[in-house]
């Protein structure tokens, strides 16, 4: 492949590898450690698909040929000879001699490097060789049509095979003559992405995340106070609040986000806000993979809260933030002593959703038999 836009052919076949998987080409940047003007100068070259691997033709000559004519040569062999003991034509020999340099000059090296050189023509596709169909093409593609569209009205109405695959390779690699080959396809790409590329994860990939998975069983089953859920509560842009629950008692905090939503702004203003908590009533954060929480580790480096992140698009793994009940609401502040913490857990009422309705026991639903026989109570094989 030979070293093309800066890169080694090491370093090409993994920017190959990791663009068929769907990756980025900043992803695939940071992942071989170059910027990304070489990656995407290799990509644009190519169109986005990948040159087939090159190899040596079995009827042309090798190295060692080479190196046996140049032995040759020196010994004043004529080419017949020399092609008598390889096996080959004589004037297959003569040609090779004369192409490069003669038999004064001739050197096995230089010469196959030279036809390795020479012999590195791309096959130019039927679009590049015939400028009519090319127009075309172009011309169809102009007015808005696909690129299956055009090969099955090539097909029906002029017998021509052309499939749209040889169009969309035209397209991506240059071979198509258009004056605007950017906006041909209705997509707008210049370059083809893999077929089979992994979704896009909308929320960020935070650094130094730690899973919800890993999160101790004293959070899970809720034995103490000090582990918090917390959201982002977005209103019409730029307004938004950050939410606090904590998992035990259900209290609820809202911080205010004045300068922002932003993940300097968010770690500011919880930082602030869980300062005046007491150490023993703040001990890890949950919260969902916003980009808000970006400046997780000094959070946890500030108020000594190991921060927990949940699985992509798994709201219930914070249910109690997402669904939090009728508790005391506050602003800032925490309490001198945190609601329940000191009743056993086993004696706590549960909490009302909604306090303002009546309560519903189940004894109220039971009504009581009324007095004397009624044909509705009476058991059936008793009606006969």
């Amino acid at each position: 492949m030979g070293v093309m836009a800066g890169l080694s052919n090491e370093q090409q076949e993994n920017v190959w590898a990791l663009w068929a998987k769907g990756e980025s080409i900043r992803l695939i940047a940071r992942t071989i450690g170059v910027s990304q003007t070489p990656v995407r100068t290799l990509l644009r070259r190519h169109g986005g698909v990948k040159p087939p691997p090159r190899a040596r033709n079995r009827r042309h000559l090798s190295l060692s040929e080479r190196e046996e004519i140049s032995r040759g040569l020196a010994a004043g062999l004529s080419c017949r000879v020399i092609a008598a003991r390889l096996g080959r034509h004589h004037t297959s020999i003569s040609r090779e001699v004369a192409r490069h340099g003669g038999p004064g000059t001739y050197r096995a090296a230089s010469a196959d490097a030279g036809a390795w050189r020479n012999a590195r023509r791309p096959k130019p596709s039927r679009l590049h060789r015939d400028p009519a169909l090319s127009s075309l093409v172009a011309a169809k593609l102009e007015r808005g049509w696909s690129p299956t569209q055009i090969a099955h009205w090539l097909r029906r109405e002029q017998q021509d095979s052309l499939s749209h695959e040889s169009i969309y390779h035209a397209l991506y690699t240059g071979q198509i003559r258009a004056p605007r080959q950017g906006s041909l396809l209705r997509s707008g790409r210049s370059l083809r992405h893999a077929r089979v590329a992994k979704p896009r994860q909308r929320r960020g990939v935070l650094r130094n995340m730690t899973s919800i998975h890993d999160r101790p069983t004293s959070v899970e089953d809720r034995a103490e106070v000090g582990h918090w859920e917390g959201d982002l509560i977005m209103g019409r842009r730029p307004s938004a609040v950050a939410t606090l629950v904590e998992r035990s008692t259900r209290l609820v905090r809202v911080v205010a986000l004045p300068a922002g939503y932003k993940a300097d702004a968010v770690r500011d203003a919880l930082i602030e806000n869980l300062a005046d908590v007491p150490p023993q009533f703040r001990r890890s954060l949950t919260w969902d993979r916003g980009r808000e929480m970006a400046f997780h580790d000094q959070v946890t480096h500030a108020l000594g809260m190991q921060v927990f992140f949940c699985d992509a698009r798994s709201p219930w793994q914070r249910g109690t933030n997402e669904t939090p009940p009728r508790a005391s609401l506050q602003a800032g502040g925490a309490p001198s002593e945190p609601p329940a913490a000191s009743v056993p857990r086993e004696e706590r009422r549960p909490t009302l959703l909604h306090p303002d309705r009546p309560r519903h026991h189940r004894d109220a639903h039971q009504r009581t038999a009324p007095q004397g026989p009624r044909l509705g109570l009476i058991p059936r094989r008793l009606h006969r």
